[in-house]
């Protein structure tokens, strides 16, 4: 006789989402420090790719005289971030109500949801990614006016998040 077993897990996935929530983290201190050096303030808009479907694009957006466009780069460091399907996410940012992510329209010129700006500062708020079948809080992506994040597995945090170490920089 012989005894096989099949570990079914979702390892690679949590592995991948953990990693796409840093990205996403890196990305917004990067666009800050860009926004500073540049003297210009940057966003990151957010968007559905489909109404029926919760897959989500993010796009990196630069304030110019006329208008959010593009930023010029010459590297690849503002592609746009491609968030995973059956993933929820909710954005709330302080002292609005949550934000409800549209289907981008190509005729439209929408400013982003997040907007850094030149001066150092960031609206602070929170990202949270939210399984789509279970409706379980998988991260939360947390950070403050100064742009100093905070990432909580499971949206959960100490008493002193910003103190203890979770401090994502």
């Amino acid at each position: 006789t012989s005894l096989v077993s099949v570990n079914v897990g979702s390892g690679g996935a949590d592995i991948s989402r953990e990693n796409k929530v840093r990205e996403v983290a890196a990305m917004l201190s990067y666009a800050l420090t860009e926004a500073e050096l540049s003297g210009s303030d940057h966003g990151l808009l957010i968007h559905r790719l489909a109404e029926t479907e919760t897959t989500y694009r993010g796009v990196w957006l630069r304030r110019y005289d006329q208008g959010w466009a593009a930023p010029l780069s010459r590297n690849n460091a503002f592609e746009d971030l491609e968030f995973e399907s059956g993933v929820e996410l909710e954005l709330q940012l302080e002292e609005q109500p949550l934000i409800d992510f549209e289907v981008l329209d190509e005729d439209a010129n929408p400013p982003p949801q997040i907007i850094l700006f030149a001066g150092g500062e960031v609206t602070p708020g929170e990202l949270t990614w939210v399984d789509d079948r279970s409706g379980d809080l998988i991260y939360t992506l947390r950070w403050d006016l100064f742009g100093r994040m905070v990432f909580l597995p499971k949206g959960l945090e100490s008493d002193d998040a910003f103190e203890a170490g979770a401090l994502y920089e």
